[in-house]
């Protein structure tokens, strides 16, 4: 593996930066750098829950199969873990995890090795730990929201959402460059597709967005939530 590129991602992330210099050469050589092309399957559900993965780039999509659909549990970006359950006792892979973007390099870890460096350095543990807490908690806000609130309000905290996180400032407006179709959207927001659309063809109309498959373009992002 790169150790150049690999040991420059560990140092670079606050998961990892935690690890001793030893420690890091450790989990280096438990790693496997793949670069991988768009709807390639990283883990499916039945396989042994054996590795923990970590996004050098690209974009990754992990959901489960429901009533013959997919329900995406989240979208994994550059710089996070993924398939984690590995650390907390599942054997086999419940969920499955696949490249959305034209091209993505996926580092592969060990379990066991993670699981020795959490032993061997607290702040290590800590750090994991927090991490999977966030996304628990990440699961437990989705879920809230499937229960509580309608479809057009999911829709548009998701627009908002990914205009925050995502978004690049352009004067008054906020433009997001994404990979995500209107199934991705309602897959995420427990939705459908052609409510999705509605949604983003009203926002349009009323010139509050603009948006094509590759990108979308907010001229206001804080009138969002009462633009409808």
């Amino acid at each position: 593996m790169d150790s150049k590129t690999t040991l420059t991602a560990l140092n670079n992330t606050p998961l990892f930066a935690v690890l001793t210099p030893e420690e890091k050469i450790i989990l280096w050589q438990s790693g496997n750098l793949s670069t991988l092309l768009k709807h390639q399957v990283i883990y499916k559900p039945g396989q042994s829950a054996t590795k923990v993965y970590f996004l050098l780039k690209g974009i990754v999509k992990v959901a489960v199969h429901a009533e013959k659909k997919d329900i995406i549990k989240y979208v994994v970006r550059e710089g996070s873990l993924f398939g984690e359950s590995s650390l907390t006792g599942e054997s086999q892979r419940r969920d499955f995890a696949y490249i959305m973007d034209e091209r993505a390099e996926v580092i592969e870890f060990e379990s066991s090795t993670l699981l020795s460096l959490m032993k061997r350095n607290f702040s290590f543990a800590q750090s994991l730990l927090h991490f999977l807490g966030e996304r628990l908690r990440y699961t437990e806000t989705q879920l809230e929201k499937v229960v509580l609130k309608d479809s057009k309000s999911r829709i548009l905290e998701y627009l908002h959402q990914m205009g925050l996180e995502q978004g690049k400032r352009i004067g008054y407006e906020t433009l997001v460059k994404h990979n995500m179709t209107h199934q991705d959207i309602a897959d995420l927001t427990g939705t459908s597709r052609q409510m999705v659309t509605a949604v983003l063809n009203q926002l349009k109309r009323s010139n509050v967005l603009y948006f094509n498959r590759k990108k979308i373009l907010f001229r206001d992002l804080s009138a969002l939530p009462v633009a409808v």
